[in-house]
């Protein structure tokens, strides 16, 4: 990695008159001042990072205090209340312990530690990011507590949370929906289509998530941020940075260059990243997976500016386009001489405007709007077939959310809002015959036309109270899925939900937490439950579905936590119940229980399950400077209806480990 050296810049204009929080951040043991500590206002865009002395200067007007996050590299994480016009001496205590000591805010919406909230959640921070070097997103969730993850291909990767995968975990980036009308169950790609360059960092709340985030959270929520740039008071700082990684054999080149600019009203950051991957090469003499090569190229912006006292706009833009993805198993054994994702493209666009007022019920709000793309091309060739099929889906997604922030009295947080989600797919497909030279127009995968709208309105209470922590939410959400079917016929279902939580926290004394929840969720029905057609696996063909209904669960978990400067570790067990759920049965096709050689399938809610398990992390201070890590992930599922394991349930594992940081930055981590 080469870092630029930042250059600054003055900035003549009009300025506002805001109110100043002011401070200067130190070792707690050095009594040495901290330069680049990034201090955040909690649920807020706000934000801004300390000079070379230490210091750092917030303007607001409307309050009387602030709440503070402040976080820095090799430190642990704390909040803090900045009094107006006070200038504020804090100290941060050196920690090498990440376990505990990190900032989530999916678990509750807002920023918490996660020392701090009932839920159980990752983790992954810039820092282990930068340390792990993933090629893709997926494989940073790799040997997560409670996170296997599945790769089918190589250009692919899907998170199993207990025991729960692809359409039954919802992804979000920056808070804003991934999954769309044409998920579907099973390992899958979708999560590989965002640059691991462009996150800062990756929380998984594993369980629960539907309440504050909606339909598809049975498993959890993977929710991916990417990195923000930061205000700076003084001036205009320039700078940026070049990555860049190569590995043996060709099986990776990629670099990635980044800007960044820092100023009293404006911040900016972009990237560009290009990617190429080769074959994947195995170990001794075992050869080359061939077909496994393909390319990427993908760029994100994001630009902050400062409206008033204490307003944030946020443009932000991301897009991700890979070409010519094979899918190596349908080569190997699924009777395909040629089977590619071609193109596999993700855009998201979203304008998003966060303020903060003084009145207890309207502490702060935030609206965003969104346009989310995803484009899935296929092109297939059967062995020995003169025939080569084309299809492509294009799912176009308009999202608007409004969410409020209240403290109506000091120790009661409530999360509040409504969601507006808008799909339309668009579904194409035409046969190619390479003798003839001719191309015949197909139906698609999914019914051409087809649309969902989701409109859901939630809350979400934290009352602290003694030693106590109470929370709890609810969501009700209604969808319309529309499916426009010439060949099958039209269908239409309008299925509501909804779905709570509660939650109970005991604080024995600073360092020790006894946790409990309750969870329900659900998973409305999609396009590709009700419309999908076509091949899907060596022996699978399927057909459209008539009426279904949500899946649901309800989740049980009770646990403990326990953090110290040199100590930390975390142990649940949960049980997880799944009803109504969809899953394939055989029918027909044209009277027939089999088509092109494959067994005929249609999707109906015929399946009961239980899921549960036990997760534990630690991690270790040895001596200054040397962690050591470990993890343990078991998971047991049984599927009531055929009584039968469960699919999709993972062996037990885990990972042990150490971890070295110099304060000259070198380090080195074993696994």
């Amino acid at each position: 990695m080469i870092k630029f050296f930042s250059t600054t810049l003055f900035l003549f204009g009009a300025q506002l008159a805001f109110s100043q929080f002011k401070g200067v951040i130190i070792d707690q043991t050095t009594r040495q001042p901290l330069a680049d500590v990034h201090v955040a206002v909690i649920n807020s865009s706000l934000g801004t990072i300390t000079d070379k002395e230490g210091k750092f200067v917030l303007d607001n007007s409307s309050s009387d205090f602030l709440r503070l996050l402040i976080s820095a590299i090799g430190y642990s994480t704390i909040e803090h209340v900045a009094r107006r016009e006070k200038e504020s001496t804090i100290e941060l205590n050196p920690s090498a312990i990440l376990l505990n000591n990190a900032v989530t805010i999916t678990a509750q919406r807002s920023e918490r530690l996660s020392f701090d909230v009932a839920q159980s959640t990752s983790t992954i921070s810039a820092t282990q990011l930068a340390e792990l070097t993933p090629r893709s997103t997926p494989e940073s969730l790799m040997n997560e507590t409670g996170v296997w993850v599945q790769k089918t291909n190589h250009g692919g990767g899907s998170p199993i949370i207990r025991g729960l995968v692809g359409n039954q975990v919802l992804l979000v980036v920056d808070g804003i929906r991934l999954n769309n009308a044409t998920y579907r169950y099973g390992p899958n790609q979708y999560l590989s289509t965002i640059d691991p360059g462009l996150i800062d960092r990756i929380e998984v709340n594993r369980g629960s998530g539907s309440v504050l985030y909606g339909s598809d959270a049975l498993g959890g929520v993977v929710h991916v941020i990417s990195a923000t740039p930061s205000f700076h008071s003084n001036g205009l700082q320039v700078g940026g940075r070049i990555q860049t990684k190569w590995m043996s054999a060709g099986m990776e080149q990629s670099i990635r260059p980044e800007i960044e600019l820092r100023g009293k009203q404006i911040a900016f950051l972009g990237g560009f990243s290009a990617r190429n991957f080769g074959d994947v090469v195995a170990g001794g003499n075992l050869g080359v997976l061939n077909p496994t090569r393909y390319d990427e190229r993908s760029g994100d912006a994001k630009l902050l500016i400062r409206t008033g006292a204490q307003g944030v706009l946020t443009a932000a833009f991301q897009q991700t386009t890979q070409n010519h993805v094979p899918r190596y198993d349908q080569v190997v054994q699924g009777g395909f001489s040629l089977f590619e994702f071609e193109p596999q493209t993700r855009q998201l666009s979203y304008l998003r405007w966060e303020s903060s007022a003084k009145s207890p019920w309207l502490r702060s709000f935030r609206l965003t709007g969104s346009i989310n793309r995803s484009i899935e091309g296929t092109i297939s060739q059967k062995n020995n077939s003169t025939e080569i099929k084309k299809q492509l889906d294009e799912v176009n997604t308009f999202g608007a959310i409004a969410e409020v922030q209240s403290n109506p009295i000091t120790n009661w947080h409530i999360q509040s809002g409504i969601e507006f989600y808008s799909d339309k797919v668009n579904s194409s497909a035409n046969v190619l015959n390479t003798t003839t030279n001719s191309e015949t127009a197909q139906r698609g995968s999914y019914a051409d036309g087809s649309t969902i709208s989701n409109l859901a309105i939630f809350t979400n209470h934290q009352l602290d109270w003694r030693k106590f922590q109470f929370s709890a939410g609810g969501r009700f959400n209604n969808v319309t899925v529309s499916v426009v079917d010439n060949v099958f016929g039209n269908q239409q279902i309008n299925p509501s939900a909804f779905v709570g939580n509660a939650g109970v926290m005991y604080k024995i004394n600073t360092k020790w937490r006894v946790i409990g929840t309750l969870n329900t969720g659900f998973r409305a029905p999609n396009v590709d439950d009700m419309s999908k057609f076509g091949t899907l696996e060596a022996n699978v063909f399927e057909i459209p579905s008539g009426s279904l209904s949500p899946e649901r669960s309800l989740n049980i978990e009770t646990g403990f936590k326990y953090n110290s400067p040199k100590l930390s570790w975390t142990i649940n067990a949960y049980q997880t119940k799944l009803t109504d759920m969809i899953d394939r049965v055989t029918a027909s096709y044209n009277g027939s229980t089999t088509f092109d050689g494959r067994t005929v399938y249609q999707k109906q809610n015929v399946g009961e399950a239980l899921v549960k398990g036990v997760e534990a992390d630690i991690e270790a201070l040895v001596v200054k400077s040397l962690t050591v890590f470990g993890n343990v992930t078991y998971t047991h599922g049984e599927n009531v209806t055929k009584k039968e394991p469960m699919r999709r349930i993972p062996p037990m594992f885990g990972r042990v480990g150490f971890r070295y940081t110099h304060r000259s930055g070198i380090w080195i981590r074993a696994e």
